[in-house]
């Protein structure tokens, strides 16, 4: 679903009686009226007046795309909001500036030119659509008649559009670039002249449809949820290229921080924290990033991290789950992720107890492989989503995963799954390997070329058992472990793993000081 908020001065429809009789409900609800037929649109409006003229930073971060039309009071428009707004459309909210837009805050700071123009009142307007093939044309006539418009005519100050989709010619001669499209920072903006208030110029039907079609353009980089690509320099690009590993952490340890502040600290405080500690990645369960989008989305983005990875559960035997699977590599590729996580499924407790009983013997344990029925199945929707994931440029992998019921949790399981999935690649979890009493050297020395993502999870002080804590500070040899993947050339991300922590935000700071240490000695 697009989230659409339509902005308006209304000032005139408040003031003068013939705007009032064309606009009962003010040019914002007009447009709001239309635009909410859409199903797939989540239409709210905004005016002047409203504390903050409407555009609250919780507003605009709940906007895909604004429309925004101005007129007499563009003075009165607080600059405060004007550049707030500036910055969300930078980081890839869509814009759209109706009419005498183009004389506000936010169109010149966006555009950096005066945007001035010649006019003049009543005159009849041809509108020619010159990029037919735009998507904001689509389903609109080739040239249409607006029987009364204000003229606006050139020269208008404006930078070389990307795109001059519409173009007006009237009656006394003029013509204007009536539709232009920008692109600033990761945002779209849409410019369209027609919509002086006096006319009923957002009844017409092509009008109508040249905005939802804008709508829809503007709209597309939120939809593609594609992630913030200039990030801010905080090291020097040659510490980056000396070292390319970096840092991520479980989005539910973030969760659970704020959780554990009691109020003290929203997500987005909690996150910036995690940033300030050198973390430029999360790892996110696949349904919980569906579900909470927008706002893991906007709290990445004004933190400069990006999602480094994408986990889900399944079980691999039923179809819609392979389905589900697909999804999760569509999303990934979306955001720009490579790799992605899929817990395939677990045995039954017999089945699960008689593997592990042979997971010591790699020939043991590919016999019982071939013969299970419930892990060929596996085996072969594995085999699809690897395939399926090619074409994104997007890596499937398993990891060592601590349950009894994981056909995966020992290192010759996870072999196996290795070399008879083509493709198919290791997250390594460096505590897991406890879970089954076995040795993370020699199942580090086992897997270390399928690996591509790694867990940095530590268990507790020895004697302890396998509770999770602060990286560094258990009985894992983690540092050994982090400087063989440094020697490897390992290029990807070090995730910071502890679930249960009674301090995560504490945790997570241990974790990454520790780890940057090893990772960027000196």
């Amino acid at each position: 679903m697009i989230k659409v908020t339509v902005w308006n001065e209304n000032l005139h429809e408040q003031r003068q009686e013939e705007v009032r009789q064309i606009y009962p409900q003010g040019i914002h609800g007009c447009i709001a009226d239309f635009l909410g037929a859409d199903r797939n649109l989540f239409v709210r409006t905004a005016t002047l007046e409203e504390p903050e003229h409407g555009l609250t930073e919780e507003v605009l971060s709940d906007t895909d795309v604004l429309i925004y039309w101005g007129h007499t009071a563009h003075h009165a428009f607080s600059d405060e909001v004007a550049e707030r707004v500036q910055r969300h459309v930078l980081q890839g909210m869509g814009l759209i500036a109706l009419h005498s837009a183009h004389l506000a805050k936010i169109m010149i700071r966006l555009l950096g030119t005066s945007m001035t123009l010649r006019w003049r009142h009543g005159d009849r307007e041809r509108l020619f659509a010159t990029a037919p093939w735009h998507p904001i044309a689509q389903g609109v006539p080739p040239h249409f008649d607006i029987p009364v418009e204000e003229m606006y005519g050139e020269y208008f100050d404006i930078p070389k559009p990307d795109d001059v989709v519409f173009t007006g010619w009237f009656a006394g001669g003029e013509v204007f670039r009536s539709g232009c499209t920008f692109q600033r920072g990761l945002g779209r903006i849409f410019y369209f002249q027609p919509g002086h208030e006096t006319y009923p110029i957002y009844h017409m039907p092509e009008i109508q449809q040249i905005l939802a079609n804008a709508v829809n353009w503007c709209a597309e980089v939120r939809r593609q949820r594609r992630p913030l690509d200039c990030t801010a320099v905080k090291v020097a690009l040659e510490e980056e290229y000396a070292n390319p590993i970096r840092l991520s952490v479980f989005y539910d340890h973030i969760a659970q921080a704020v959780d554990q502040a009691g109020g003290a600290k929203s997500l987005d405080q909690i996150m910036k924290s995690c940033s300030d500690f050198g973390i430029r990645g999360i790892d996110v369960e696949y349904r919980q990033l569906c579900a909470d989008f927008d706002r893991i989305d906007a709290a990445l983005r004004r933190n400069y991290m990006e999602v480094a990875g994408i986990y889900q559960f399944y079980d691999l035997r039923n179809r819609s789950d392979v389905d589900a699977g697909k999804g999760q590599i569509e999303m990934a590729h979306e955001l720009g992720v490579k790799r992605i996580l899929i817990v395939p499924g677990f045995l039954d407790e017999e089945e699960a107890k008689a593997l592990h009983s042979v997971s010591g013997d790699y020939f043991a344990v590919e016999r019982f492989m071939e013969r299970s029925l419930c892990i060929r199945s596996m085996r072969e929707a594995l085999t699809e989503l690897v395939q399926y994931a090619r074409q994104f440029g997007v890596e499937v992998t398993l990891e060592d995963f601590d349950d009894n019921r994981s056909p995966c949790s020992r290192m010759n399981e996870l072999l196996w799954f290795m070399r008879n999935v083509p493709g198919l690649r290791c997250t390594f979890d460096m505590g897991n390997f406890a879970f089954g009493y076995e040795n993370v050297m020699e199942a580090y020395e086992l897997l270390k070329r399928y690996i591509v993502h790694v867990h940095c999870k530590d268990r507790g002080s020895e004697g302890s058992g396998l509770k999770s804590v602060p990286t560094g500070s258990g009985y894992i040899p983690v540092a050994q472990l982090v400087r063989k993947l440094k020697e490897a050339d390992y290029r990807g991300y070090l995730s910071i793993e502890h679930f249960g922590d009674l301090d995560q935000l504490a945790g997570m700071e241990q974790s990454a000081h520790f780890l940057k240490a090893i990772v960027c000695p000196g």
